[in-house]
């Protein structure tokens, strides 16, 4: 339920209570005070004293078989006797004139002949301020005079009864309304406070630096709704924090392998470089090698700052790529021609698995050049000694379009297959090897550009296996 329904349900019950209250009081006070004829609790207090309603009918007895004993005072006198309290009074009434009365009553306040339409249905009346309930009986006597019976009960024994009874109900009724404003105070408080306090708590934490939290909901309500977004917000400011601190790290290690990538071969520059100025190198060719020397860890050191610009450049998403679509096969097949005199210089045989395959894919030309080289020259670099194997095939698969690049070198371990896309990633053993470390995870940025993805796993005859997807373009999805 919404909190604005329960303050609605809330507040109208703590108006209606009182009112209840109020008009409960109110009806007890009239029935008690005005004495309606109307309410059954007048009746019923007369109804109660079993000897008055006894004397009231042998009074009709009498009055219908021997009227004439209804102006016997002694008889009249001996019958109020039966009566075990004085609050019951009797009156015979013969026309206007009151033939016996036990107490003094105004005869004018009684009521009329025939008013009554039931004898044992009382009726109330107010005489020298004090309240009477009446059962009146009417008949004739032998003469024809209009005469009636009237049996009157005091009020004032109900009264007194009322008097102990409406105290302790109107504190009841007090207390029932103060516990009812408690009971609805205490429920609205307790399920608006305990969000609220679940909030602050763990807006506590976050503020620390917890994220190890969870918040759960109760209800559907506006506050519960809160909860559930706060929560949405906790779990994007973990994600949010631990990618911080994932790139922070990155950061550190960045900087690291940097300054341990440029100082090998500065520190080789400058050693050929002093050796020169030195007169070490005093032949032509050892001058030369010196040369050639500094000029390959010059080219090494420039390819790393142009790797490193690029991944940069990747990783914030900063670099341009123009997709275009490109029939897969042919553009591989123009690379591996391109590169085929490298490779056999290198002892290297580059295949293409025989293919028939005429499907165009999305992807930008000199992007996928890149991935290309740095996945095949990766094989080339970590080969077996001797001639090495690289082969390349091509699968559609759906949407997508599968390549693959298979050597038969040295392979990587097991544990080590997941990492071999991140930056600076190389096998210990063979980091004499030479290269950046940022071949393979350029190639993993640019082929997630792409919306593909690239995986590797080893070979089971020997060597590495690289794999990644490109998406086929829109009109050659269906054929």
């Amino acid at each position: 339920m919404s909190i604005r329904k329960q303050f609605i349900l809330s507040h109208a019950a703590m108006i209606m209570t009182p009112i209840v209250i109020i008009m409960l009081i109110m009806l007890l006070l009239k029935v008690v005070l005005v004495g309606n004829t109307e309410w059954d609790f007048g009746k019923q207090g007369f109804a109660q004293q079993d000897e008055s309603v006894e004397i009231f009918q042998s009074l009709i007895k009498t009055a219908s078989l021997d009227q004439e004993k209804l102006m016997d005072t002694q008889y009249l006198t001996a019958l109020m006797n039966q009566a075990d309290n004085n609050t019951v009074n009797l009156i015979v009434r013969k026309s206007n004139e009151l033939l016996y009365t036990s107490k003094e009553m105004d005869k004018n306040k009684l009521p009329a002949f025939g008013s009554v339409p039931n004898e044992f249905n009382p009726t109330g009346i107010w005489m020298h301020e004090e309240h009477f309930f009446v059962m009146q009986y009417d008949f004739y006597f032998k003469d024809g005079t209009e005469g009636s019976v009237f049996l009157l009960n005091q009020a004032s024994s109900f009264a007194e009864k009322a008097s102990v009874f409406f105290p302790v109900l109107f504190l009841t009724l007090i207390l029932t309304l103060v516990l009812t404003n408690l009971l609805l105070s205490f429920f609205m408080s307790r399920s608006i406070l305990r969000p609220i306090k679940k909030l602050s708590a763990a807006a506590e934490n976050i503020c620390n630096g917890n994220f190890d939290f969870e918040l759960r909901p109760n209800g559907k309500n506006e506050l519960n709704k809160l909860i559930q977004t706060f929560e949405t917000m906790r779990a994007q400011l973990k994600e949010s924090f631990e990618l911080r601190e994932k790139y922070e790290t990155h950061r550190k290690e960045l900087i690291a392998n940097i300054s341990h990538d440029l100082k090998t071969p500065i520190t080789s520059i400058l050693g050929y470089v002093e050796g020169l100025e030195k007169g070490i190198a005093k032949t032509p060719e050892k001058k030369k090698q010196y040369l050639e020397t500094i000029h390959s860890k010059a080219t090494y050191i420039n390819q790393l700052i142009e790797e490193l610009a690029l991944f940069s450049k990747l990783d914030v998403n900063r670099e341009p790529f123009h997709f275009e679509s490109v029939n897969i096969l042919k553009f591989v097949r123009d690379y591996l021609e391109d590169i085929e005199d490298d490779l056999y210089d290198k002892r290297i045989q580059g295949t293409l698995n025989d293919v028939n395959m005429n499907v165009d894919v999305l992807l930008d030309r000199n992007k996928l050049i890149r991935v290309l080289e740095n996945i095949i020259y990766n094989s080339v670099k970590y080969r077996n000694n001797g001639a090495g194997q690289i082969n390349v095939s091509l699968t559609k698969q759906e949407k997508m379009v599968l390549i693959t690049v298979s050597d038969n070198g040295l392979g990587v371990p097991e544990e080590d297959l997941s990492a071999i896309f991140a930056r600076f990633y190389r096998v210990d053993s063979s980091r004499s090897q030479g290269g950046t470390g940022l071949g393979l995870a350029i190639a993993k940025q640019i082929i997630e550009a792409h919306g593909g993805t690239i995986w590797a796993e080893n070979n089971p005859t020997g060597g590495l296996i690289v794999h990644f997807t490109l998406e086929i373009s829109e009109d050659d999805r269906n054929e």
